[in-house]
């Protein structure tokens, strides 16, 4: 959580002139504060919002170029982990210091409730694995402003899809959805996805220059 999801989202959007979903937002606006889920129906009730949101959105996506920031628990039920198989998914790399300060102003994650800092460690040290499994591309971003890393990701972006439709690559069933899965965002935004015109074409990880 707190890696800046939203905000790199939009910003990548924007340059590609595109359209932006987050499906925290979603589930907001059709269900209520994820606050208030987790209180009054737990988070298991909220899991299942969440994975048909997901389901949903990713649909819809399907044909059009579309930015998609998704929780980062909502990456390990194994149904969305199938559909990102679509996407071009992007993992937004950090650590604690760097999302110390964003925790402390914001007491709104349930997963975070108490010793934020402390509950951010442990779900990271549980998540990663996922988060590097399912990634295409790793963007550090740990420096430089929202405008700086959504340029630097764009550029990544299209580099890898230009290496995915090299001869000899392999060949799946393109598809212009963009997806956009936020990353080391522990708790409810992990990865940031992003489906770009490489389709569901598969090709090498990249990381991105630190």
């Amino acid at each position: 959580m707190a890696v800046g999801k939203s905000a790199i989202g939009q910003q990548l959007a924007q340059q590609l002139g595109a359209p932006f979903v987050d499906t925290d937002a979603v589930i907001v606006e059709n269900h209520g504060s994820i606050a208030d889920i987790f209180a009054g129906r737990g988070e298991r009730a909220f899991r299942e919002i969440e994975a048909r949101t997901v389901a949903r959105v990713v649909e819809e996506a399907t044909g059009t170029s579309t930015v998609i920031s998704l929780g980062g628990g909502s990456v390990l039920d194994s149904g969305t982990q199938q559909l990102l198989k679509r996407c071009t998914v992007v993992y937004l790399e950090c650590d604690a210091d760097t999302v110390a300060a964003r925790i402390a102003r914001n007491s709104g994650r349930p997963l975070l409730a108490g010793d934020g800092i402390r509950r951010w460690k442990m779900l990271f040290a549980t998540r990663k694995p996922v988060y590097e499994r399912l990634a295409d591309i790793v963007l550090d971003v740990r420096h430089g402003s929202v405008n700086e890393l959504g340029r630097r990701l764009e550029a990544v972006l299209s580099t890898y899809a230009g290496r995915a439709k090299e001869p000899g690559a392999e060949s799946g069933t393109p598809e212009d959805s963009v997806a956009a899965d936020t990353a080391a965002d522990n708790t409810r935004a992990a990865h940031t996805a992003a489906n770009t015109a490489a389709g569901n074409i598969p090709a090498a990880k990249q990381e991105v220059e630190k």
